[in-house]
C-alpha cells in the first residue's frame, strides 16, 4: 500500500475543485445560512452531472463503479470548501442499497437496483434515516414495521434523529424492526404520514431534519441482515467523514499560515513568533497523522475489508481530532476576526465540532475499536491444547 493518491485521483481533485472554487466555499454557505437548504440547488446538479452520485455505485446499476478512494478525493474537496450539498446521505443510502441489490434474486437488484441506478444517474437524492436516540446509529430500530399496510406492503410509526438533507431527500432507507426482526425499508418522501422538521445545529454548512413516521407506507428491502447492513454503512460513513476532516485541517492550516504571514506585530509577521510557529507546527504534524490513516481507511475498503472496521474507526478519530484542533487554532491564529460572521474561519469550526459527533461519539469510536481488535485477536489467535 503505497499512502500515496495516483495521478487519475489527482486530476478527479483538480475538476472538483475548479467547480467548487467557482460556485462554493464558506461564503457561499454563510449566505444560505437562514435557509432550509445549504447549497444551491444548481451545484448539486452540477456535481451530478459530472458523475459524482455514480462514483461509488457498481457499473451493473449505472454508476462508475469505484470505490471509497475516489469519494474520499470528492470528500477531502468538500470539507476544504465547507461544501453544503447532499454527498454523505446519498452515499451511505446507496452503500444500504447496493447490500440490498445483491441479496435481491433479480440480476437487476429489483427495486434496490433501480433506485441505485437513480441516485447514480443523479436523479434522486436518497437519505439513511437510522439513528435514534442517544445511541445514535446503533440503537437497535424501535420504529415499528407492520405487514399488510397499504400498497407498499408494509407501515412504519416511529422517529428517526439526525436524518441528513431531510429536506432534499426524494427517498429515505429507514430501519425499523417487524415481526422478524430488525429490518431496512425503502420510504418516499411526500408519503402519507411523514413529516420531516427540520432540526437547528452550529454547523451552517449541513442541515438535518428529524423524520416522523405515523403510519407510513414503505417497501422492505431485501437485506438478510438489517444490522449488519447497517454497520457496514457506519463504516464507510466514518472512512469518508474522515477525508472531509481532512479536507477542514488542511484548509484551516493554509489560512492560518497565511494570515501569520500577513498579519504583523511589532513590527514583523506574527509567524515570526514562536508561540505562532508551534501552533502551527502542532497542527502540521496532526494533519499528516490525520491523511495517512484517512488513506488507509479509505484503501482499506477494498484493500482490507478484514480491517476495514478497525480502519475506519482509526481514521474517524484521528481525523477528526485534527479537524477540530486545525479549526480551532485557525480561529486562534486570527485572532478576534475569526469568530466573526465577516470571516469563514468559524464556518469551518462548528463543521469540524458536528461532523465528529454525525455518526459516532469520539470516546465511543475508542471503545468500538477496542471491541474490534479484541475481537480480531481472540478470532485470530489458536488456544493450545489443555
Amino acid at each position: 500500500m503505497r499512502f500515496r493518491f495516483d495521478p487519475e485521483h489527482d486530476e478527479l481533485r483538480q475538476v472538483i475543485r475548479r467547480l467548487l472554487g467557482q460556485s462554493a466555499g464558506p461564503a457561499a454557505v454563510i449566505a444560505l445560512a437562514d435557509e432550509a437548504v445549504a447549497c444551491d440547488p444548481r451545484l448539486t446538479a452540477a456535481l451530478a452531472e459530472i458523475g459524482v452520485y455514480g462514483l461509488g455505485v457498481p457499473e451493473r446499476f449505472g454508476g462508475a463503479g469505484f470505490g471509497l478512494l475516489e469519494l474520499g478525493v470528492v470528500f477531502q474537496e468538500a470539507g476544504r470548501a465547507a461544501l453544503g450539498a447532499p454527498l454523505l446521505s446519498p452515499a451511505l443510502a446507496a452503500d444500504l442499497l447496493l447490500q440490498a441489490a445483491q441479496a435481491a434474486a433479480a440480476d437487476a437488484g429489483g427495486l434496490a437496483g433501480a433506485l441505485l441506478a437513480r441516485i447514480a444517474a443523479g436523479e434522486l437524492i436518497a437519505a439513511p434515516a437510522i439513528a435514534e436516540g442517544p445511541r445514535g446509529w446503533d440503537a437497535v430500530p424501535s420504529t415499528a414495521a407492520t405487514a399488510g399496510g397499504g400498497p407498499a406492503g408494509w407501515t412504519l410509526t416511529g422517529t428517526k434523529d439526525w436524518v441528513q438533507d431531510g429536506a432534499q431527500a426524494g427517498l429515505f432507507v429507514v430501519s425499523a424492526t417487524s415481526p422478524d426482526g430488525p429490518a431496512l425499508f425503502a420510504v418516499e418522501a411526500g408519503a402519507p404520514g411523514l413529516a420531516a422538521p427540520p432540526v437547528a445545529t452550529i454547523d451552517v454548512s449541513r442541515r438535518f431534519s428529524r423524520l416522523r413516521l405515523d403510519g407510513t407506507p414503505a417497501t422492505r428491502l431485501a437485506v438478510p441482515d438489517a444490522l449488519a447492513a447497517v454497520r457496514r454503512a457506519r463504516d464507510v460513513g466514518l472512512a469518508l467523514l474522515s477525508a472531509d476532516h481532512v479536507g477542514v485541517a488542511q484548509r484551516c492550516l493554509e489560512m492560518a499560515v497565511g494570515w501569520a504571514r500577513e498579519r504583523e506585530q511589532f513590527g514583523q509577521p506574527i509567524g515570526s513568533f514562536q508561540a505562532v510557529k508551534h501552533k502551527l507546527a502542532t497542527v502540521r504534524l496532526e494533519l499528516e497523522a490525520a491523511e495517512s490513516a484517512c488513506l488507509y481507511g479509505l484503501w482499506a475498503a477494498r484493500g482490507a475489508p478484514d480491517e476495514f472496521a478497525a480502519a475506519a474507526r482509526i481514521a474517524a478519530y484521528t481525523c477528526g481530532e485534527a479537524a477540530l484542533l486545525a479549526a480551532s487554532e485557525n480561529i486562534q491564529v486570527h485572532g478576534g476576526i475569526g469568530a466573526t460572521w465577516e470571516h469563514p474561519a468559524h464556518v469551518y469550526l462548528r463543521r469540524a465540532t458536528v461532523g465528529r459527533r454525525l455518526l459516532a461519539d469520539p470516546q465511543a469510536l475508542l471503545e468500538e475499536l477496542a471491541q474490534v481488535v479484541e475481537n480480531t485477536v481472540i478470532a485470530t489467535t489458536a488456544v493450545p491444547a489443555l
